[in-house]
């Protein structure tokens, strides 16, 4: 399915308006994969500018430029999105829907976050005292990091494992992070979660998800 134009407002229905004029949101599947808008002053006033980037972070996943006229913007867009696919052994899925607007979260579900716990000697204690230097592993698919395994460096060995440099569903059931007993267990579990992550961002892998590269 080719990417989907969406106009900002009816993206983010529940924010401010764009201070640019004609501001839209490219989508594939419920990723946001760039924008474009006209320009309405200075110099360039009446141009096009557009951006695109997959996942966040690494320039070699990040385009922009300028253009004359919107529909330019979104030919360009596709085509700086797509080259960035195949660096990443991905593509898009041909029977992607395009994701629902992004609504801002009710004020009763925000939880505050906690305080930050003073020091636990005792806890510290009963962790034990094997110490391990902090290893971790990054996940990548083709070029593109999309997750680091952690190790622990207290007490018996565990892995943590959490996406990285990607833009995550709203979804509250969408799991974000885990632990294992190993490293092989924790790289299982995230790619359960890099399989759903694809299904929400309308794309299916080519090549394999590779890890045990030093972070």
């Amino acid at each position: 399915m080719p990417l989907i134009a969406r106009t900002f407002a009816a993206h983010y229905p529940d924010r401010e308006l764009s201070p640019h004029p004609d501001h839209h949101i490219v989508l594939c599947g419920g990723l946001e994969v760039g924008g474009f808008h006209r320009m309405g002053g200075g110099p360039n006033e009446g141009r096009w500018s557009w951006g695109a980037t997959l996942g966040g972070g690494n320039a070699d996943f990040i385009a922009r430029g300028y253009a004359s006229h919107g529909h330019v913007c979104r030919t360009l867009i596709a085509l700086a999105f797509r080259r960035m696919l195949a660096k990443a052994e991905l593509r898009e899925r041909p029977d992607a829907q395009p994701g629902p607007p992004r609504r801002a979260p009710e004020a009763s579900i925000i939880e505050p976050s906690e305080p930050s716990r003073p020091y636990d000697r005792d806890a510290d204690r009963r962790l034990g005292g094997m110490q391990r230097n902090e290893l971790r592993r990054a996940v990548r698919s083709g070029e593109l990091t999309v997750g680091t395994l952690t190790r622990s460096t207290h007490g018996d060995e565990r892995w943590s494992w959490s996406p990285s440099g990607l833009h995550l569903p709203d979804d509250p059931d969408f799991v974000r992070h885990g632990e294992a007993d190993t490293e092989q267990g924790a790289f299982e579990q995230f790619e359960r979660c890099w399989s759903r992550w694809l299904d929400w961002a309308g794309l299916e892998q080519v090549g394999e998800l590779q890890h045990g590269a030093k972070r």
